[in-house]
């Protein structure tokens, strides 16, 4: 007998993990669940405000320029307002362009425009000698922008050229160490003083709050100061000095003294005083 064929061997058997079968079912589960949630995200919506036409920045936003339109509900990088807020919105102005069928956002509208009606922001760039150097500026702080004399002139003789003014933002200058210093003025003062800030030759004054009752700084008032300037007219008062032309009735006093009386008659009668004086005269002359 020949040799005895070895055995088959035996096959051996896949030894069974369940930590790694565990690990998978719970991979499926978060699959699912992740699915189910994206899909009622996305099922889900909010009204939001979008505009219905072209509304350019100043205008007027009214109830009719806006529309309630329905947005998914998920993180976004707008900040849409809501469709509840209509009746706070409209009545408002638009600090931008809003373009026809975009989402009106917080930041795309104010309650009151800035500069407002009357006003106008003028910017200037100040070196640190042209401006308080201990001292921090803050928007709303009232200020003069005064006119100065080229480097190394004197010192004007009169009062310098001045324009009261109220700091609306200040930045820092991209090159040198200037800063630019935006303003608001009267609308009538903005072109002298863009004029004169082009020239270099200006310095910003700090002035203290305005307090109550006062006129506040940057005002009209400062404009129509100048029409005090004119009120200089009430030298032209001294027309009443016109009214020692009765005086010129002294050369009556060679004549009637009803004459002279009767420059009392055409005299003004806030000149009164004068007019008597006249008078008197008269009667001296008929001594």
């Amino acid at each position: 007998m020949g040799p005895k064929a070895p055995a088959p061997p035996k096959p051996t058997r896949a030894r069974r993990r369940p930590a790694v079968i565990a690990l998978g079912l719970a991979l499926v589960a978060v699959g699912i669940l992740a699915s189910v949630s994206l899909t009622t995200m996305l099922g889900q919506t909010r009204q939001v405000l979008a505009v219905t036409r072209d509304i350019d920045r100043g205008e007027q936003i009214t109830a009719s320029d806006l529309a309630p339109v329905d947005l998914p509900t998920g993180p976004t990088l707008l900040e849409p307002v809501d469709a509840s807020a209509l009746e706070d919105v409209a009545g408002q102005f638009a600090d931008v362009n809003l373009l026809e069928g975009s989402l009106l956002t917080a930041g795309s509208y104010v309650t009151e425009l800035e500069p407002a009606a009357g006003r106008s922001i003028v910017g200037i760039a100040l070196s640190p000698h042209q401006m308080p150097a201990g001292t921090t500026l803050h928007a709303g702080d009232p200020v003069r922008i005064i006119e100065t004399p080229v480097s190394g002139g004197d010192a004007p003789v009169e009062e310098p050229f001045a324009i009261p003014a109220v700091v609306v933002s200040l930045e820092r200058a991209d090159v040198g160490d200037q800063t630019v210093v935006d303003v608001e003025v009267a609308r009538n003062q903005a072109a002298a003083l863009a004029a004169r800030a082009a020239t270099g030759r200006v310095a910003l004054v700090l002035d203290a709050a305005a307090s109550e009752g006062e006129a506040a700084p940057g005002g009209d008032a400062a404009t129509g100061g100048d029409a005090a300037t004119g009120g200089n007219s009430q030298s032209g008062g001294n027309s009443q000095s016109g009214g020692n032309s009765q005086t010129g009735g002294n050369s009556q006093t060679g004549g009637n003294s009803q004459t002279g009386g009767n420059s009392q008659t055409g005299g003004n009668p806030g000149n009164g005083d004068t007019g008597a004086g006249n008078g008197g005269a008269s009667t001296d002359g008929n001594g």
